[in-house]
């Protein structure tokens, strides 16, 4: 896993040549809406993008992480699937489900049954390389990939191209400091429980963080929002309170944040510290949401990786989900 973490600032050259090359089409009807479906870090990259494109879309963008798909599926429907190994259950459910409800589908696979699906059907689709080996190491070829479906559904303009290639400059120029920081926190998040706040647009910077520690590290973390967890979660900073000293907080700014977000993330830190002996802060670098997202993404990588190293634990095994995966195919 480490060598693929070191890996992404590559991983994100060969996505945005893959995007270029690719020459999918699309001849379906104006889309009303676009649902992109994917689990785990595919899901994860289809949050990114519907962050990134909240303000750039005229339509709709909806996140399926499910079998069934919602009723509002139908001809007019961009249905983006993307699944890493392309034989992710609940993913290929819903493609099968989209396809009866004759909705635009296009898929974003290595290989497996997605792609049989895609080719026997002739549905736009992008191949990823599949030599990766770990799905989760795969989240750039994700989002940039679905990024150019977008583009080439006529739904986004060409302006993200550029912030792909300013993001690679940016992590190329922060690469060191970036090992340095990354070390620094998992040093605090060792046998804590890390309670990790983002506002609600950078939530999936925060879930991929998350999600990492949990199945790079083997360690749980906690992820909530700005600003709805002042209308609830802020309450429950009392108990149980044995479990408050084993905390260590990580609030997430970035320039996209609302202005009032910032003010309630600085006014609830407070609070954290009268509980929490590691309350930390950290800013995200860059000018575009691009930008800060993929320096956020990387940084976290490598949290994840340095804490599996202090954790003693093998970033590159996932026995219990492959357990849970055995389990169901005998189900």
């Amino acid at each position: 896993m480490k060598q693929l973490v070191e890996g992404f600032i590559q991983q994100l050259q060969h996505a945005t040549q893959l995007g270029e090359r690719a020459t999918v089409t699309f001849s379906g009807p104006r889309y009303n809406n676009v649902v992109i479906a994917g689990m785990g870090s595919a899901g994860t990259a289809g949050d990114l993008v519907k962050s990134y494109v909240a303000d750039k879309l005229a339509v709709p963008v909806f996140i399926h992480k499910d079998y069934d798909v919602p009723a509002f599926v139908g001809f007019d429907t961009l249905f983006i699937a993307a699944s890493f190994s392309g034989n992710t259950e609940e993913t290929l459910a819903a493609v099968r489900a989209a396809l009866k409800n004759d909705a635009t589908l296009t898929c974003i696979t290595s290989d497996g049954e997605m792609l049989r699906i895609a080719q026997e059907n002739n549905l736009p689709h992008l191949i990823i390389p599949e030599d990766l080996g770990q799905p989760r190491a795969g989240l750039g070829y994700m989002v940039v990939a679905t990024l150019y479906m977008l583009h080439h559904a006529g739904l986004l303009d060409d302006t993200f191209k550029t912030e792909l290639a300013q993001s690679i400059n940016l992590l190329r120029e922060q690469t060191g400091s970036i090992k340095v920081l990354s070390s620094a926190l998992a040093s605090a998040f060792q046998g804590k429980l890390p309670v990790l706040y983002a506002s609600s647009t950078f939530k999936p910077v925060a879930l991929r963080l998350q999600q990492q520690l949990n199945v790079n590290a083997g360690q749980l973390a906690h992820v909530n929002v700005f600003p709805e967890m002042n209308h609830n979660e802020l309450e429950g900073w009392q108990n149980p309170q044995q479990l408050l000293s084993q905390l260590a907080v990580l609030l997430i700014y970035t320039s996209y944040d609302h202005p009032r977000v910032r003010l309630r993330m600085d006014i609830s830190t407070a609070v954290f510290k009268e509980k929490v002996g590691d309350v930390m802060t950290i800013e995200a670098a860059g000018a575009t949401f691009l930008e800060q997202a993929f320096y956020l993404i990387h940084l976290f990588d490598w949290v994840s990786v340095h804490l599996a190293e202090l954790n003693n634990v093998d970033p590159d095994t996932t026995d219990t989900i492959n357990d849970l995966k055995d389990k169901l195919s005998k189900a």
